[in-house]
């Protein structure tokens, strides 16, 4: 099956998914509201029904910032369905065990889907016009491993704590998680932001690097200079002054770009920007198998 397609069709997955939502999670969310006051429930159903919008609608709009939506609250899913099964057990022993499986499993299976590489590589590409198309590049390993996850949270929990507070009429704390909880949030969604607009967009004359986390510019490879493209060898050498890796130390293959000409690139690096001329280039696409079948579709040697 072509690769687009593939993406294409995980996408719809996740649609699919996410419509099924208010049937899992949301019967778990509705017991759980019972032993809540109608005024708290009112306020968390909006906020749940709220949240279910606007996923689903970004679902459809394809594009970074959509991406950027699903993968903060399609997880979160899990926590509202983990909490969910566990309020309304405590209120009502008589919850049934498959219903409290079917709203985790829900959410658990809905995020795998929208974490898939095929998912956010159909999401960004929904930029791409003409011959052009997006893929994404793998998150820098430091950044994966704590910073992300610890924004992630950052950005859930001041979307979502401050309106139980308001609800539960604590006046105080909620005007304070309001203020800072919405701040936090603002700025941990541009930070995860950055991390769904670095990727690889083919054009007709070669492929551009865009990765502003690691260049201060976007820089091309054009077709006519690339000598070959393939799986990073593991002795290279990264201090080398011919190279620029900006694969991060990500997860999983890299693949090294060789050129037959040298390419102006400006690393992002502390002090003052310095332009480098390289003839090779470190990379980490999220899918680098289907990167390199795109290339020789489009004549680009390997």
């Amino acid at each position: 099956m072509r690769a687009s397609l593939r993406a294409h069709l995980t996408l719809w997955l996740l649609r699919l998914l996410w419509l099924a939502m208010p049937w899992s999670v949301g019967a778990a969310a509705a017991d759980a509201l019972g032993a809540c006051s109608p005024d708290t429930a009112r306020i968390l159903s909006a906020e749940l029904w709220g949240a279910w919008g606007v996923v689903l609608t970004a679902t459809f709009v394809r594009r970074p910032w959509a991406m950027t939506v699903v993968r903060i609250a399609v997880p979160a899913s899990i926590a509202a369905a983990i909490g969910s099964v566990i309020a309304a057990g405590a209120w009502n022993a008589d919850l049934a065990a498959p219903r409290a499986a079917t709203a985790i499993a829900g959410s658990v299976i809905a995020a795998a889907v929208a974490l898939l590489p095929e998912t956010g590589n159909s999401m960004v590409d929904g930029l791409s016009y003409g011959n052009e198309r997006r893929m994404l590049l793998r998150p820098p390993f430091l950044l994966a491993v704590v910073p992300i996850p610890l924004v992630w949270a950052a950005v859930v929990a001041g979307v979502t704590v401050p309106p139980v507070l308001w609800a539960q009429g604590q006046w105080i704390w909620a005007v304070v998680t309001t203020i800072t909880g919405f701040a936090a949030a603002a700025l941990g969604f541009r930070s995860l932001h950055q991390m769904s607009r670095r990727w690889v967009v083919f054009v007709p004359n070669g492929f551009v690097l865009h990765d502003a986390m690691a260049t201060r510019e976007p820089f091309l490879l054009r077709r006519a200079d690339v000598a070959t493209l393939g799986p990073a060898p593991a002795d290279i050498d990264l201090e080398a002054s011919d190279l620029v890796d900006i694969s991060g130390s990500a997860l999983g293959p890299v693949l090294l770009a060789e050129l037959s000409v040298d390419v102006e690139v400006v690393p992002r690096a502390t002090g003052t920007a310095q332009m480098q001329a390289v003839s090779r280039v470190l990379f980490s696409p999220t899918r680098p198998g289907e990167m390199l079948a795109e290339a020789a579709r489009r004549r680009i040697p390997r």
